[in-house]
């Protein structure tokens, strides 16, 4: 029950808040902008193989069932 009725602290929670983001590492831009073009890059890569991949088993789907 102590769980429950504990009061929250607004003001504790935002000095914790900003103390705990003091200690993160913040990538350079130069990194940023690296993973950046990574992640946009794996994005567009997938996204390809999917869409090959749909449109070939659309194609034998249509080849088995005689819709050509």
């Amino acid at each position: 029950m102590a769980g429950i009725t504990r009061k929250i602290d607004i003001r504790k929670f935002y000095r914790e808040t900003k103390s705990e983001i003091k200690k993160v590492s913040w990538p350079s831009r130069k990194e940023l902008i690296q993973h950046t073009e990574v992640v946009v890059t794996s994005i567009i890569l997938v996204g390809a193989l999917l869409a090959v991949a749909d449109f070939t088993f659309g194609k034998i789907t249509q080849l088995v069932l005689g819709r050509i």
